[in-house]
């Protein structure tokens, strides 16, 4: 977290820290720092008009509809943002009750009591409950490289690899083949949801396995995800929520003066769309859990495969965020 400056830090006022990005590791990490007197100065830089980033819910059509993120997986002790809605109040009896956390699901989102096709006609119990048995075995499997160098394959090639080697076995008519093609499909589209990605071949393979599951069975929030970092964010100072101010550019390791304090040199400066600028002796940047929204191509000394892997190293929990 330091930049070579703390001797810059003027006595008496404690260092200056900005937190870039105002989803919900960004308040979190705004609100820990706040227990510390150490940190008087504590802004929190976010691009758009509202907090939240991914977790967004809406009223609508008479309920609540949630745009972004929709539940808690593993809903647990263990988890930090179950700890913060039972906390707030968020969470019904059920959804806090021991024998609910202590249910384990494998890390698997739950089956659907009821599956309907395109058409309108129900799908088999047996066979909704056959398919995902199959993906979720293959998911498992792919502990095997935790440890690897170098993975064969991102995680996506490697599953319908998997798949198409089990359906060469498949005996069934071509109705009820396609039907499984289905069903793996949105499992492909469940798993995008949950590894924070619109392509598991953006997730590279090896670190895909350090996945830990916690116990817990999957909830919602009744009142919207968003009441949790609306929470949070009332928790700050007013002060602390700097809105619709995109970053540009971040320079490390500098020199900054600002007019407001004479004589002190600054390590670190935030440089954001507006042309507004400020120095700080420390800056954390929050990463959001999707691709990067450039080309891993076009950045300097990054590639598609190290930049799957930094991926998902940065984001294997909530809230994460890295230092500098």
């Amino acid at each position: 977290m330091d930049s070579s400056g703390r001797q810059a830090e003027a006595a008496g006022r404690g260092p200056r820290v900005l937190v870039v990005g105002g989803g919900i590791a960004g308040p979190g990490v705004a609100q820990r720092l706040c227990c510390y007197s150490a940190f008087p100065y504590l802004r929190v830089l976010e691009a758009t008009a509202r907090a939240g980033g991914r977790i967004r819910s809406e009223r609508r059509f008479g309920g609540v509809v949630e745009v972004g993120a929709h539940w808690i997986h593993g809903p647990s002790q263990g988890n930090p943002v179950f700890q913060l809605a039972a906390k707030y109040g968020l969470l019904g009896k059920k959804e806090l009750s021991e024998e609910n956390q202590l249910i384990e699901t494998g890390g698997h989102v739950g089956l659907p009591s009821v599956t309907y096709t395109s058409s309108g006609g129900s799908v088999s119990l047996e066979l909704v409950a056959e398919v995902p048995s199959l993906f979720y075995s293959l998911t498992d499997q792919t502990r095997e490289f935790l440890h690897w160098a170098e993975a064969p394959a991102p995680s996506g090639e490697y599953l319908k690899g998997k798949i198409q080697q089990h359906m060469a076995g498949w005996a069934e008519d071509e109705g009820t083949r396609k039907l499984k093609l289905a069903i793996l499909n949105n499992l492909f589209s469940v798993e995008c949801c949950v590894s924070g990605t619109h392509s598991m071949n953006l997730v590279a393979l090896a670190p895909f396995g350090e996945y830990t599951a916690l116990p817990g069975l999957d909830c919602t929030f009744p009142g919207g995800y968003q009441g949790l970092t609306d929470c949070i964010v009332a928790s700050l100072p007013t002060d602390v929520m700097v809105f619709n101010k995109p970053v540009k550019t971040i320079h490390w390791n500098g020199s900054f003066q600002e007019a407001s304090a004479p004589g002190e040199a600054f390590p670190v400066l935030v440089e954001c769309e507006d042309g507004g600028c400020f120095p700080a002796h420390h800056v954390i940047v929050t990463v959001p859990l999707g691709p990067a929204t450039c080309s891993a191509a076009s950045s300097p000394g990054w590639n598609p495969s190290s930049w799957r892997l930094c991926r998902m190293r940065m984001c294997s929990c909530l809230p994460r965020c890295s230092a500098g």
